[in-house]
């Protein structure tokens, strides 16, 4: 049986849809959001790059190619496709604990030189700061999704004079906004999204640990991040259920809901507020 990857060098690989999906050699394959995302995840798997630390360092970037055909057909699904895309790349970040030296970002396209026979993919990867990623083209599905909020496993860890950890003793009056809850507060910095769960050692950068939390806070329960336009939360894949002014958050999903909010954890095992300073 052939491979279901096979490397073609240092930056791309190939993948066989038909050996993903398990089926039948000759038999065709509908390559589905569920396929990109599984194919993605594997090649994530085949970088071998670590920090000076030692800590793993995966490509930020991946540019899969497709047969025309095959594009036509996954095109209409790119809502489903970044949604699934979140979930399963949350779920091997959190496998890896990786860094990212930039914003993630997945393209899809279709071989303009028309030299992939349908059922196969070629994935490009590269490692680019978010400053320094071009924009979409027109006729591209391009996803970004933010290191930080598909996972606080991989999200690259910012320089902070401070430390990582939110204390609750810093002046919130600076950024404008501040979530409380029975245990404490923390200031919020609008356009930075920040995880939320309870204590615990080796946490991702920025992070608000919640002091008194019980065991059915997890330990990355959700990510925020405020703005003028209101604030948006953010449930990590694996995170007990989360609610925002009474709506809930599917798993590795993100709402946006007007401020001043509430937001429920564990069907209210802990309730925390978002009010100004």
């Amino acid at each position: 049986m052939a491979a279901v990857i096979q490397q073609d060098g240092l930056d791309q690989f190939r993948i066989r849809f038909g050996e993903l999906a398990r089926v039948r050699r000759g038999q065709p394959v509908q390559i589905d959001p569920f396929l990109i995302a599984r194919a993605i995840a594997l090649v994530m798997r085949e970088c071998t790059v670590r920090s000076a630390a030692g800590r793993p360092i995966t490509w930020n970037q991946y540019r899969m190619i497709l047969a025309r055909r095959d594009f036509d057909q996954i095109r209409p699904l790119q809502a489903p496709l970044e949604r699934d895309l979140r979930q399963v790349l949350a779920e091997e970040a959190k496998a890896r604990q990786a860094e990212l030296v930039g914003e993630l970002r997945v393209t899809v396209v279709f071989d303009e030189a028309d030299e992939l026979p349908q059922g196969e993919g070629v994935v490009r990867v590269a490692f680019v700061p978010t400053e320094r990623l071009a924009a979409p083209r027109p006729g591209e599905m391009t996803m970004r999704l933010d290191a930080f909020m598909v996972s606080g496993e991989i999200a690259a860890r910012a320089p902070s004079a401070g430390g990582d950890t939110v204390s609750v003793d810093d002046a919130p009056a600076a950024t404008g906004w501040v979530m409380r809850w029975p245990g404490g507060q923390a200031p919020l910095v609008p356009g930075h999204p920040i995880a939320v769960g309870r204590p615990h050692s080796d946490p991702p950068a920025p992070f608000v640990a919640l002091a008194g939390a019980g065991a059915k806070v997890n330990k990355l329960h959700f990510w925020i991040a405020v703005s003028s336009a209101g604030v948006r939360i953010g449930r990590f894949a694996k995170a007990n259920p989360v609610h925002a002014n009474g709506r809930s958050i599917g798993a590795g999903e993100e709402l946006e809901v007007a401020l001043p909010a509430e937001i429920s954890l564990s069907h209210g095992d802990l309730v925390l507020s978002v009010t100004r300073a």
